[in-house]
């Protein structure tokens, strides 16, 4: 088995499809809802003098939030390092079943570097953030730096991994606070629904395996508004018991303001 270098590149199949148009139907709602909303609370307001509202909850503070409230669509790259050593894979197909938890447990699956895009749609209401996005990275690693002999049924065989395929779907509520200037920070937390493929080979024969799992993570960054319509933003962001060990994200992105 020869030294390369993988990719990763994701096959085309029904989850990439689903979780891709998911998550454009996703910002387009969110770009044309937004001002919609906006325009229908001013106008309640309006309306509000020459009638008797019935009682409103309480707000957190007098301060009027509505011209801050707007819609949000980002993309961009996305790089870190994640670790699927405690997830749990499953063989797939219909061949010899084979114990590889030892090879799964080693690299490339124990801390690889992925390198990717993002896309991201988002709801702003009251200074809190609403995020749905797709994650698409690319496992980067030396197929021959994964080569290793395991005792496999009893029998020393050798394992390479060959393919590591990644696709998130994520789910994030945060804040954050504007500054009177274009720079506005955030903070959110993440959920993201992670769907794993690889493929493993064992003395020249390969077997494919995959895994879903979910989990959390903090992403802290800083928005800056190049126009009310268009704005940058870059972030890093810290996994808590989730695949994702440590990453950073630097996209563009349009919004309703």
């Amino acid at each position: 088995m020869g030294a390369g270098i993988a990719l990763g590149m994701p096959r085309m199949n029904n989850h990439t499809l689903w979780l891709g148009i998911v998550t454009a139907f996703a910002g387009l709602g969110v770009l044309l809802h937004a001002p919609e909303a906006s325009a229908q609370d001013y106008a309640h307001d309006a309306r509000g003098d020459s009638y008797e509202r019935s009682p409103r909850p309480g707000s957190l503070d007098d301060e009027d939030f509505r011209p801050w409230d707007h819609g949000e669509f980002t993309m961009g790259f996305i790089g870190g390092q994640r670790s699927y050593t405690e997830t749990n894979f499953s063989q797939t197909g219909n061949g010899e079943r084979l114990n590889l938890d030892a090879p799964l447990a080693k690299a490339p699956y124990d801390r690889v570097t992925a390198l990717g895009l993002r896309y991201d749609a988002r709801l702003v209401v009251s200074y809190v953030r609403m995020t749905a996005g797709f994650d698409l990275p690319f496992a980067t690693y030396s197929t021959g730096d994964t080569t290793q002999t395991y005792d496999v049924g009893g029998q020393p065989r050798e394992v390479t991994s060959r393919s590591l395929h990644m696709k998130g779907l994520r789910f994030g509520i945060g804040g954050e606070l504007p500054t009177g200037s274009p720079v506005t920070p955030f903070v959110d937390v993440m959920g993201t629904v992670n769907f794993i493929d690889t493929t493993l080979v064992v003395d020249d024969k390969s077997y494919d395996f995959d895994a879903t799992s979910f989990g959390f993570s903090v992403r802290g960054g800083v928005r800056l508004q190049v126009r009310r319509w268009f704005f940058a933003q870059v972030s890093g962001e810290i996994g808590l018991a989730s695949d994702v060990l440590w990453g950073g994200e630097l996209s563009v992105g349009f919004s309703t303001m």
